[in-house]
Formats: C-alpha cells, sequence, structure tokens
C-alpha cells in the first residue's frame, strides 16, 4: 500500500509538472515531466525494488522527486540533481519526514547523476539510476522531442542522437537487466530513418 507522504510526493510532481508544461506551451521547452518521465522511473523502481532488502518508501520518493529542479526553467539543469536534493529536503521538512529518510532520499537524487556514480553506496541508489536508465527506453519518443525542437538537430542527427543516448543507457545496465529492454534497444539501433521508430 502506498503511504500518504508518497501519494502527497506524487502530486507534488505532477503540478509542478502541469505548471512547467503550461508555461512553455508552445515553446521548444514544452514538457511534461511527469507523464513523459517521472512515471516510468516509478515503475521501474517498483518492480527493481521487489524482494530487496530496501527502504521502499524512500525508493519511491526519491524516485518521483529526482528530477523535480527541471521543472523550474530558472535553476540550471546541468545541476539538478543538487538542486533536486535541496527542494526534495525542504518538501519532506514541511511535511515532518523523519530526518535520517530525508537525508538518504538526497543522497539517491544527488547521486543519480553519472558525474556522482563513484558517491553511491546503497541499493536505493542503484536501483534508482537502474530505473532512470530504463525509463528512456520506454520514452524514448520524447528523446526526439528534446534532440530535433530543443536541440535542433535535423532527423538524421535526432536519430543517431537517440542512439547514443539509449546505447549510453543500455551499457550502464547490468547484463540481468538488460532483457528487460533488449526488444526495444534492438528495434532502434536497427532503424535507418526516424520515421522507423517515431
Amino acid at each position: 500500500m502506498t503511504s500518504e507522504i508518497v501519494l502527497k510526493m506524487c502530486q507534488e510532481i505532477e503540478e509542478r509538472s502541469n505548471r512547467f508544461e503550461e508555461q512553455t506551451k508552445g515553446s521548444k521547452d514544452e514538457y511534461n515531466l511527469y507523464r513523459e518521465h517521472i512515471r516510468y522511473v516509478y515503475k521501474y523502481v517498483l518492480k527493481l525494488s521487489e524482494g530487496k532488502a530496501v527502504d521502499r518508501e524512500v525508493l519511491e520518493i526519491s524516485a518521483l522527486l529526482h528530477d523535480i529542479a527541471m521543472t523550474d526553467m530558472a535553476l540550471d539543469r546541468s545541476r539538478h540533481n543538487e538542486y533536486g536534493a535541496g527542494i526534495a529536503e525542504q518538501l519532506l521538512r514541511e511535511n515532518a519526514y523523519p530526518e535520517e529518510k530525508i537525508q538518504h532520499v538526497k543522497k539517491c537524487i544527488l547521486n543519480h547523476s553519472s558525474r556522482r556514480a563513484e558517491y553511491r553506496t546503497t541499493e536505493e541508489e542503484r536501483i534508482l539510476v537502474d530505473a532512470d536508465g530504463l525509463s528512456h527506453f520506454d520514452a524514448y519518443k520524447s528523446l526526439y522531442s528534446l534532440a530535433h525542437i530543443v536541440m535542433g538537430l535535423n532527423d538524421e542527427e535526432s536519430l543517431e542522437f537517440i542512439k547514443d543516448k539509449l546505447t549510453r543507457d543500455y551499457n550502464e545496465l547490468s547484463d540481468e537487466l538488460r532483457p528487460l529492454i533488449n526488444d526495444i534497444y534492438s528495434s532502434v539501433m536497427k532503424a535507418g530513418t526516424i520515421g522507423e521508430i517515431l
């Protein structure tokens, strides 16, 4: 059963995602973070944590909030993990969440960035990173929007961008996780045009 704090954080990220989408409507930045990314990460966190000795609530909250800073255009996106950890801390303190668990959530969010891989020490952090990587295979079509609309790449360059991104994610996954996305990965890698995968 989903806890009250997880439901509150889910509502928070949905509201922020909807606001961001509304604020960016019609622009190259238009995007709904929850619908196009977070819900997939959350799905994989649930799947990957089954039967494991982890703090599932910390993991669920971390999945919901790991990219929360991406809903604020004023923040530097390259440091979204740092800003996100601070935003999560504030939200959880406002909800009287236990301090030890707040610190665990912050660590998961901070270290989901590939630049901080060496700092990951908990199973929750590893599961979040795996779930984040797997999510890109469910939402690879939104990578086209990022490449084509936001980055201004043509269709050929966009296809190459998608292939490169998914290859990096695929290579970071353990052998046991690859079967979850082998079919999608294979079909994208075989595509000769962007139309074949959209």
